[in-house]
């Protein structure tokens, strides 16, 4: 017997004996849960004393009370057993309703025992394949200001090591932010032409990651691939996929768990990202941008010092980096490294270094530069407290985050210019602070009053994305609850930020690959894409938020190039944010060409909607796909085409926009004028072109 919910466009079936999930089927018919037999239902990490990794399988408790109806049916578990601990009174809930195609799952824990229940898997996919015996499988996920694909079938990465865990483990691994939400709030599974979305269905800073494992392991580890028969020395070959919650549930606590939903689509990531976008959108509110920062424009980073004391320049010289700046038609400045101890030292102190001038002397020269014509943002950092600071332990250390056994997780720093730090041997290490803490919010007020007070025309939070490595705190002095998750009051923080700040809508908060639910509070996200294959699914989800990406090379055409592609702003950076801009005239040349192409073009490639692939192709002779292009849309409703040659070849290649037959008009960046073409585009080496219908 099992239980079935259908709506035409999904169907789950259930084993009303177990609550397993033992099939999930939606486009093309293909059905995610491939054999009903290995259907799962939750799993519950219940430590004890001596045997920590103690789990209570779903599958393994005694039938479930069951409530079924058209649209939804509840599994209720009064009690579990765990597998080295007997019985426990720990409820748990598992209720799946099904509207429109869409599978929403709701877990409760009730916990009264006497432990903790630390994880909870939920849902659980027990046997996840493709569609089809020589499909594949894919994770899509958003990464550092982009997106990252890790391969599943028939190829399984493994995103932990080996050492910790007994098969192949892949977790949503992003390269700072870490494996959950916030950042990474969905994954999609793709497979060739159809995929699964899931994702969480609420807004929550509570952490949900997203979790496989490939049974029983490789066939082969050297190319990590995934044995391609039903069984493998006696085992089942499946990969069983996971949502886990880490909730940290106390005796005589009750949660409810951030509900998951679980949808099919039909075509690449693209449409699975949709899936996402009309989500968010339905709750989400961006921040307001400043009109400076919303227009087509160009930043440089300069640093004033590192940990290493460099030392570059006095605060009274920097009207000439200003000057430089207006004469390469650069809208804004971000400095770095001005406070005390330079770049990553002293951290959380934004007071300006006195050997560099101090405090008036940044001041005036931050009004000389506004003087020309050009913005000044400061860097900022509020993340860590470091631990070199000789009041690190008196001041800092009662808001550092606290891991379960009372100690504060420790972030390893960053390295600096003399082989001394490069080796690692003198390094700055950095204590997480928690943002939970009222007295730390407080500090974070008076170092962002300082910043306010120097008259800067915004602020750019440094690596406001995570707090690594931390994601929960265990300090109950600080206010909030046991295992209180650190990501909860990024957005609160600058909210008060901006009550602070009072009537300045022209002060512009940024911040570093913010999460896309940062965009309620920042209006800006800086980022480095310097990858040929670079991956904007960030860019897609969000089209119309202002990102900018880093350029340092000498004759940097092509990350130039890639800007234009993606609606970056660039900001410039000769010898990685230590130079200036007359160290790099070619790059900034080019620059000033793509900027007045992109002005020239801004109904499109600025003011339109990006769409990256998706309404276009492009191809060769031969008639093969090319890379890089990218589809704008106007508001009229008319389209254009960004196309890059990386190469160091010249090349011919033909744009078509879907339904538009043509006649385009091309314009290359180092052209000067729009011509006239069937969609045929000629691109010189390290090159780029915006055309357009019409």
């Amino acid at each position: 017997m099992t239980l079935t919910l259908d709506d035409g466009r999904l169907r789950a079936t259930f084993d009303p004996a177990t609550g397993a999930l033992t099939g999930l089927a939606g486009v093309g018919g293909w059905d995610a849960v491939a054999r009903p037999e290995l259907g799962s239902a939750f799993r519950l990490l219940v430590p004890l004393e001596g045997r920590r990794n103690n789990i209570a399988e779903g599958t393994e408790q005694a039938p479930p009370r069951v409530e079924h109806g058209e649209r939804a049916v509840e599994f209720h578990w009064p009690r579990v057993v765990s597998r080295h601990g007997g019985p426990h009174e720990i409820a748990v809930r598992q209720r799946y309703e099904l509207t429109d195609g869409r599978l929403i799952v709701r877990t409760a824990v009730d916990n009264r025992s006497d432990l903790i229940v630390e994880n909870v898997y939920s849902p659980v996919l027990g046997d996840l394949r493709p569609p089809v015996p020589d499909g594949t499988l894919t994770a899509y996920r958003h990464d550092y200001g982009s997106g990252m694909a890790q391969p599943m079938w028939p190829h399984f990465q493994n995103s932990v090591g080996y050492h910790g865990v007994d098969v192949p483990t892949q977790l949503a691994q992003q390269w700072m932010a870490g494996y959950g939400t916030p950042a990474v709030p969905y994954t999609l599974i793709q497979s060739d032409g159809v995929g699964l979305y899931v994702g969480v269905e609420e807004p929550s800073a509570e952490f949900v990651g997203w979790h496989a494992e490939l049974w029983p392991g490789y066939a082969d580890s050297l190319e990590a691939t995934v044995p391609l028969s039903d069984e493998i020395a006696g085992v089942p070959v499946r990969i069983r996929f996971s949502a886990v919650h880490l909730p940290y549930i106390l005796p005589g606590e009750q949660r409810a768990l951030v509900p998951l939903r679980l949808e099919f689509y039909e075509g690449d990531w693209h449409a699975g990202a949709d899936v996402y976008a009309r989500w968010r959108d339905g709750w989400f509110a961006p921040a307001p941008v400043p009109a400076w920062a919303r227009e087509p424009h160009t930043w440089q980073q300069l640093q004033l010092n590192s940990p290493e004391d460099e030392l570059r320049m006095p605060f009274s010289e920097l009207v000439e980096v200003g000057r430089e700046a207006a004469a390469a038609g650069v809208t804004a400045i971000q400095l770095v490294g001005f406070n005390e101890g330079g770049q990553d030292r002293d951290n959380p102190s934004h007071r300006p270094d006195e050997r560099l001038g101090g405090f008036d002397a940044l001041k005036q020269a931050i009004a000389d530069i506004q003087a020309l014509g050009v913005k000044v943002v400061l860097f900022a950092k509020f993340n860590w407290a470091d631990r070199s600071r000789p009041d690190f332990a008196t001041t800092w250390l009662p808001h550092a985050v606290k891991d379960p056994y009372g100690d504060y997780y420790l972030y390893p720093g960053y390295k600096y210019q003399t082989a001394t730090q490069l080796f690692d041997v003198n390094t700055r290490r950095l204590v997480t602070m928690c943002f939970l803490s009222e007295a730390y919010l407080k500090e974070c007020l008076r170092q962002f009053d300082t910043l306010v007070a120097l008259g800067a025309d915004g602020i750019l939070y440094d690596e406001c994305l995570h707090h690594l490595p931390s994601w929960f705190c265990f300090d109950e002095t600080h206010g909030h609850r046991y295992g209180a998750p650190t990501y909860a009051n990024d957005l609160e923080l600058v909210r008060r930020f901006r009550e602070r700040l009072g009537d300045r809508p022209d002060f512009l908060f940024a911040g570093e690959a913010v999460y896309d639910w940062e965009f309620a509070a920042y209006g800006l996200s800086y980022h480095r894409s310097e990858n040929p294959r670079h991956l904007p699914l960030h860019r897609y989800t969000a089209p119309d938020r202002q990102m900018m990406t880093a350029v340092t090379g000498f004759d940097d055409r092509n990350l130039v190039n890639q800007a234009l592609l993606h609606r970056y702003v660039v900001s410039l950076e000769p010898h990685n944010f230590k130079g200036r801009l007359t160290d790099i005239p070619a790059t900034v040349a080019y620059n000033r060409r793509m900027h007045e192409l992109r002005v020239a073009a801004r109904k499109w490639v600025w003011d339109g909607r990006f769409s990256d692939t998706v309404g276009a192709t492009v191809t060769d002779a031969a008639g093969a796909t090319v890379h890089p292009f990218t589809v704008f849309t106007a508001e009229d409703g008319s389209r254009s085409v960004c196309v890059a040659n990386y190469g160091d070849t010249a090349v011919t290649w033909r744009v078509r926009i879907d339904g538009a037959a043509g006649p385009y008009r091309v314009r290359a960046v180092d052209d000067d004028a729009w011509v006239e073409t069937d969609g045929e585009v000629a691109l010189p080496p390290r090159s780029a072109a915006v055309v357009v219908e019409g």
